[in-house]
């Protein structure tokens, strides 16, 4: 549930009001042109903070087609909305394919984004040592100032991860996100708690979900209300999502223990150990971890 917290909250920062493709869009752009920096050692030490401009011949730009495969979006889909992008400046096409404007990096919102990314992650650190789920990890000095622009690179790196992954079970990622979004809104009134975790099949009850209803779930996803509600008609006919008797959406525990959900959240784990790796590496989480803890 953390997880899924997460991987929505990046969603609606980066959406920032935009439909949420065109987010996802902007924000694949952006991890293909720097996210190579966090495969190299020597590299991830560069372009981590808040003023740090990365040099042009960093990055790399991605091609349509390669986005459109990273999203399991149509190519035409994606094609004619880069155009648009490209139309109000928010990314722009060089040789080689789609690169984030220079000037997007020293901007406010660049700021703005990365903070709330990093904020958001913090908070995903602090609820897990909470549980007491995660490993020891030896951590690097903290010296330096915070790595929000790392982090969000990072942050990036996971969300798209979890876009990849729900691809193989449901196609279309506005679908896999309303689902996310389901499940999560319905059990947002319960806290974070090992309390959960007590039981052998280690999913909330249906008697203490709230179901959702369709106008909630749009203005939460950044979806019209029409779009919301033609895919929740669609869920319900597929079986993916049950009717609430006094209307609203909610995913039963049966329908959580059938695949495709066994297998997200063995691949959510999977992502959020990477995750946490390279938050490791790149000294976050020695930001992160009150001083009576280290």
């Amino acid at each position: 549930r953390l997880g899924m917290q997460f991987f929505l909250h990046y969603l609606r920062i980066i959406c920032d009001a935009q439909d949420l493709i065109d987010g996802l869009i902007l924000s694949a752009v952006g991890q293909a042109n720097l996210g190579h920096l966090d495969h190299n050692p020597e590299r991830r030490k560069i372009y981590l903070a808040f003023g740090d401009q990365p040099p042009l011949e960093l990055i790399r730009p991605i091609s349509v087609n390669a986005l459109a495969a990273s999203l399991s979006l149509p190519y035409e889909t994606v094609r004619r909305r880069i155009k648009a992008l490209e139309a109000a400046g928010a990314c722009e096409a060089i040789k080689g394919g789609i690169i984030l404007p220079g000037s997007y990096y020293g901007s406010n919102r660049h700021r703005v984004t990365a903070f709330s990314v990093s904020q958001q992650a913090r908070n995903l650190y602090l609820g897990l040592a909470a549980l007491g789920v995660l490993r020891p990890q030896s951590q690097v000095s903290d010296s330096g100032p915070a790595p929000a622009i790392g982090v969000m690179r990072l942050a990036a790196a996971y969300c798209l991860r979890q876009i990849a992954s729900m691809s193989r079970h449901i196609q279309d990622p506005t679908v896999g996100v309303l689902l996310i979004h389901i499940i999560r809104l319905s059990t947002d009134h319960l806290d974070d708690t090992p309390t959960e975790f007590a039981e052998t099949e280690d999913l909330v009850r249906d008697d203490l979900r709230r179901p959702v209803g369709v106008s909630t779930l749009a203005a939460r996803a950044g979806v019209p209300l029409e779009t919301a509600r033609r895919h929740a008609s669609l869920l319900i006919e597929l079986g993916w999502a049950a009717r609430a008797p006094q209307g609203g959406l909610f995913l039963t525990r049966d329908m959580l223990r059938s695949s495709p959900w066994p297998e997200a959240r063995l691949e959510n784990v999977a992502n959020l150990n990477q995750l946490f790796g390279g938050l490791t590496a790149m000294g976050a989480l020695a930001h992160w971890t009150p001083a009576a803890a280290r």
